[in-house]
């Protein structure tokens, strides 16, 4: 490359001396954040699930939420607090065995159950929200990584366009002045009419120079 064609290619393009650096810029922010996107997508997939379970099916939910429910030590324990109670107030009032004393005390067992089992659907259901809670907050952070990503991708593109705009403009702008420079060297600035303007600059220097730099417009 000629010293003149450096002179009017105006330097290198800063787009260029910071393309190296920008370029790194996607690999940094892919591996800051792509673990965190994925893990969200997967998350927010699960919970997407879970929620349309919830509202299609919801006595399937708690009903597999009870498949495993067993009778806690502390429903053992009331049962027979209970039973020894109402056998004793029975036995008391003469009727101890009696079709009303079972009744009573089925009656009283069933509460208790009931009171077990909502207990551990509480607990249950608790423990699952608890979960589906922490789903949603990782897929929530992913969210927000994504968006960051977005942001520092979209901020070097927008770095890159900037300055390869501004090395254009720069370029043009050197081109200019150094025409303008030459034109005053050359004392020829009046005698442009005379050689037809810029382009019978290229004839006063010689056909070969003059056709390749300002024969282009």
């Amino acid at each position: 490359m000629s010293i003149l064609s450096d002179l009017f290619g105006g330097g290198k393009n800063p787009a260029d001396a910071a393309s190296p650096y920008l370029n790194q810029i996607p690999g940094v922010g892919h591996d800051a954040y792509d673990s965190y996107i994925n893990k969200g997508r997967e998350a927010g997939n699960r919970t997407g699930s879970a929620y349309e379970g919830l509202m299609s099916d919801p006595t399937g939910f708690i009903n597999k939420l009870m498949e495993n429910y067993q009778t806690s030590a502390g429903y053992g324990a009331k049962k027979d607090e209970l039973t020894s109670l109402m056998g004793n107030t029975a036995a008391s009032g003469g009727f101890a065995g009696s079709p009303f004393d079972q009744g009573q005390q089925a009656k009283g067992v069933n509460d208790l159950l009931s009171q077990d089992m909502q207990q551990y659907l509480q607990n249950a259901f608790g423990a699952y929200k608890t979960g589906l809670e922490g789903e949603q907050g990782v897929a929530n952070q992913g969210f927000q990584a994504s968006g960051n990503l977005a942001d520092i991708l979209g901020g070097n593109l927008n770095q890159q366009a900037n300055l390869g705009f501004q090395g254009q403009q720069q370029k043009n702008s050197n081109k200019t002045a150094i025409i303008g420079q030459l034109i005053k060297a050359l004392g020829i600035g009046g005698g442009l009419a005379a050689t037809g303007g810029v382009g019978g600059i290229g004839a006063l220097l010689g056909g070969g120079f003059g056709s390749g730099m300002f024969g282009g417009g």
